[in-house]
């Protein structure tokens, strides 16, 4: 470790000292590294969001199937129960992207927060006291200003770094891959949501289920008008989507096409015009989300309800070819949302490194040279 006391300055050593400080103050003003790790963490955020969104979808689709019983030969099968696995997964998918956003948002305010005027303001005062006392006594007297420089460095730097290298490591390795495996849950949960479930209550007509059935009617009944609200709202964040991802390819066509003085060094209209598109569009589709979180919730307390139901009546009576027809559908329905689950676990891996993993270690890291 370097013992700073009764260091000297003079000559080369006292002009690169100064020098240094100076770049760094310039640094700080410059907000170089801060606009492009709010980039990154913007580029994350909303990257999570549609994915998120994507996965409550899946949800949707896979909600619908969920009480649909077929009547085999000589058994009854409740779908719902074989789709259980993979609705458990999307849960927990769902709560690992909302830790991910959670921390990534986190990121975002801590990188605000030091790059207000305070900090800056900070930085460039014991910068300047530092740089006078390197004229006093040859500068033997800096070790205190030196360490005091250094704190307010890293508390200014140092999570605008960790944002910075987990944007450009992101970038390199993680966001193409994620992107790949993003693609593959919206086509699956496409492919699911473009096949009709087919259910039937029990053709049973014993005196003792009528009672069952009026409740099981009601809730039907119930349940077709949730279903419409259901599918309203589904497109409106499917739509959501689609507008989103349209003005992030329109903001990354605006960003390549900008200048190298542009891109770190001043301000572009256009650009921050269609970030605010972006944000925009982020916004809306949350808040599309959250409706289908509702309404979801309220189909699945309908199902756990009709489930419950369905299991104290016996019988059936669709006949051989309707039940095979529906066992096709919805075989294929659960192959398509098996193919989900690798992808699903692969965003889990590939969001936890980005959100906490790789900040975790750049920030250990940066501490340790500290």
């Amino acid at each position: 470790m370097i013992n700073l006391d009764n260091q000297e300055f003079t000559g080369r050593r006292r002009q690169a000292a100064v020098l240094a400080v100076l770049i760094i103050i310039a640094f700080s003003w410059l907000n170089i590294i801060d606009r492009k790790a709010q980039e990154y963490a913007d580029e994350a955020i909303v990257q999570s969001l549609s994915i998120f969104g994507t996965l409550r979808l899946a949800n949707a689709a896979i909600s619908v199937f969920k009480t649909v019983e077929v009547d085999a030969v000589i058994a009854s099968v409740q779908f719902g129960q074989m789709l259980d696995p993979v609705d458990d997964l999307i849960e927990d998918a769902s709560s690992v992207l909302k830790m991910s956003i959670g921390s990534l948002i986190a990121q975002k305010i801590l990188g605000e927060i030091v790059a207000t005027n305070f900090f800056k303001l900070l930085l460039t005062v014991s910068g300047a006291l530092l740089i006078v006392s390197f004229f006093l006594g040859q500068g033997r007297q800096s070790a205190f200003l030196i360490k005091a420089f250094a704190l307010v460095g890293l508390a200014r730097f140092l999570v605008v770094l960790v944002v910075f290298l987990n944007g450009i490591v992101d970038q390199a390795f993680v966001s193409e891959k994620t992107s790949s495996e993003h693609k593959g849950i919206q086509a699956a949960s496409a492919s699911i949501s473009s096949v009709s479930p087919q259910g039937a209550a029990p053709d049973d007509n014993d005196p003792a289920v009528i009672e069952l059935k009026e409740q099981i009617q009601s809730l039907n009944e119930d349940r077709e008008a949730l279903q419409e609200s259901l599918s309203i709202t589904q497109a409106k964040v499917a739509d959501a989507q689609v507008d989103l991802d349209v003005s992030e390819a329109e903001l990354a066509i605006i960003r390549k096409e900008l200048g190298l003085r542009e891109r770190y060094f001043s301000e572009n209209p256009e650009y921050d015009k269609q970030k605010a598109s972006v944000e925009q569009r982020a916004s809306a589709l949350s808040g599309a989300l959250n409706e289908l979180d509702k309404l979801v919730e309220r189909v699945d307390s309908i199902d756990e309800q009709l489930e419950a139901l369905a299991g104290e009546l016996n019988g059936g009576g669709k006949g051989f070819f309707a039940s095979a027809r529906e066992m096709t559908d919805l075989s294929r329905i659960q192959g398509k949302a098996e193919q989900m689950v690798d992808s699903m676990l692969n965003l889990m891996a590939l969001l936890t490194l980005k959100a906490v993993v790789i900040p975790i270690i750049f920030l250990v890291l940066l501490l340790k040279g500290f």
